[in-house]
Formats: C-alpha cells, structure tokens, sequence
C-alpha cells in the first residue's frame, strides 16, 4: 500500500478508540472531489453478524435493482460469521480476493478489527457511518452520523428524504473531509426536501443545517453543537430535482424506494450513494437533518420494528 492511502486509512482509525470516544480527525490523502462510482465496476456487500442484516440487505439491493434496471440480479453478499473474530485475517483476504466497491455493515465488536486490517488492504476508504435507534431516547432516537471523503459520498440527504416519509424523529449528522468544488459561492443552496427548511451557519457558510418540526436553535442543542450560532435562512435550489450523473439515478429518484423500516432506508441510501446515483455538490464541511416527528410514541415503536436498541457500524471502500 503506498503512503497516500496507508496515511488515509490511520488517519481513520486510531486503534479501536474511535468506537468508545466518536470520530477522530481524519486526513484525507486521497484526490476527494472526483467521483469514483462507475470505474469500480465489481460491487460487493459485506455483512458482519448482525440483527439487522437482512433488512439492510433488502435496502441496499433496491437501489441495486433500480441502478442495473433489474438486469443484473442480486448484489453479490459475503458474511461474516462470529468464528471470523479467531481468524481476523481472513476478512483482508476475502477482500483482497475481489476487488472493487464493498458497502460494509457490522457490529463494533467485528468492527473494531476491520478497522485495524484496513491498514494492511490497497484501498480507499472512502465513508464511514456510525447508526443508533435507542427507544429510551424521546427526542432523536434514530442518530446517524457520518464521515466521509467529500459530499460527493453524502448518503444524508437521500436517507432524510426516505426517514421523513416514514415519520421517524432522527438526526443525520455528516462530516466532510474535502469540499465539492464549485462555480462560486452561489452553489451553496438549501438541499430540496419538501418538508426541512434549510440554514447556514452566518460565520461559516460551509456548515448547514437542515430542519423540520423544529428550529434551529433546538436542533443545535440536540445535536450538541454551539447554541450561539446563528443561522441564516438557504433558498432552495432553483432546480427541486437532485443531480443525478446517470439515468437508472433519474428513475430511483422518480420513484421513491417504499421500504418498511428504518434499517432498509439505511441500507438504500448507503448503497445508492456507493452506486453513485447521488452526488451532492455543494460546498460545505458539515452539515445535519434534524426531524421531529408530530407523531405518537406508539407509531414509532411500531416504525422500529421491535428494534429497541440497535447500533451498527458501516463503510464504503474501495479495494
């Protein structure tokens, strides 16, 4: 592995600390602004031992189906067992031995090894996403939060699309490494989702916030972010349909994924954006969705699927 990628990936990960103490710093070491979907031409999904594997699964061959247009049959799946904790070598292998895009979920414990062997793979790791539903928490119980190369590997958006028409209270928090190049500063616009309001920091144009049956001052506050911040209100962009860089893109955002549960929404938007049917442009280094729902405790119990404490770690790298 040469020196650009090895600094990538141990900028990532410091041991398994990152699982305890959030996301560390990453470096980026890698050209972020130019979007790799389409040369890696071979997909692959890598489930670790988890609960929650088939309702991902289902997610992420949806945005598969509508990306091939159904001519490709299923997204080839690896999984691993609890027995891969005796032998943690055995995932680089696996790994080695086919390369190209892998959309990978797993539990920390699987996770925290993974990180570690990354170091030994030539790849670019190129979004991790850390994804909790708590049922004891009654103001956000679903939190996501991710870090990724640039907003060219943004899954928030398209997640916050598919999570509001389901009527889940949840947070979308993501962490860009590089900006979107853009024209000029009026590329900075309000991402169109009919039902959030969009902001922008007033001393830092590159942070957003996107909000519904919320405001922004208690959005930061939930979020845990400098309550003192003002925001300042972002119009919509003048086109209401996302920018799509192919036509099997076009028709997933015609026609929106119907899944049941929060995990298969999950498990699409990670997946398209590893397809590269979502490209976000715009210039920002942070931005969120926050979403209070106006429904019952007793429908989102319902919405969990039983999934009463649920936490999964995800990565989209190439190889």
């Amino acid at each position: 592995m040469d020196e650009a990628r090895r600094s990538l990936i141990k900028g990532m990960f410091t041991g398994g600390t990152w699982l305890a103490l959030g996301l560390p710093s990453i470096v980026p070491a890698i050209p972020t602004n130019q979007p790799t979907a389409g040369k890696a031409r071979n997909y692959r999904l890598l489930l670790g031992n988890t609960a929650i594997n088939e309702a991902f699964n289902s997610g992420a061959n949806a945005a598969w189906t509508s990306y091939t247009h159904n001519q490709q049959g299923l997204l080839p799946v690896t999984k691993l067992e609890t027995a891969v904790l005796a032998n943690p070598f055995g995932i680089a292998e696996v790994l080695q031995q086919s390369p190209g895009r892998w959309i990978a979920i797993m539990d920390d414990a699987i996770a925290a090894i993974f990180t570690e062997l990354i170091r030994s793979i030539d790849g670019h790791l190129l979004s991790l996403g850390l994804h909790t539903y708590s049922g004891d928490d009654m103001s956000l119980p679903l939190r996501h939060v991710w870090t990724t190369a640039s907003p060219v590997f943004s899954a928030g958006g398209l997640l916050a699309s598919r999570l509001a028409q389901n009527q889940h209270s949840f947070s979308i928090v993501e962490h860009f490494l590089a900006e979107a190049e853009t024209a000029s500063n009026e590329a900075i616009r309000g991402q169109s989702i009919s039902c959030f309001r969009s902001y922008r920091s007033a001393e830092q144009a590159t942070v957003q916030l996107h909000c519904a049956g919320i405001s922004p001052v208690e959005a930061s506050t939930l979020l845990g972010w400098k309550t003192s911040t003002k925001w300042e209100s972002v119009p919509p962009p003048p086109n209401e349909r996302s920018t799509f860089p192919n036509n099997a893109a076009n028709d997933a955002a015609t026609e929106p994924y119907q899944g049941t549960s929060w995990v298969e929404a999950t498990g699409y938007a990670i997946a398209a954006t590893a397809l590269g049917m979502e490209m976000l442009q715009e210039s920002c280094t942070r931005r969120a969705f926050v979403y209070e729902s106006s429904q019952s405790n007793q429908h989102r119990e319902r919405s969990s699927q039983g999934l009463a404490q649920t936490h999964f770690v995800s990565f989209i790298m190439d190889v």
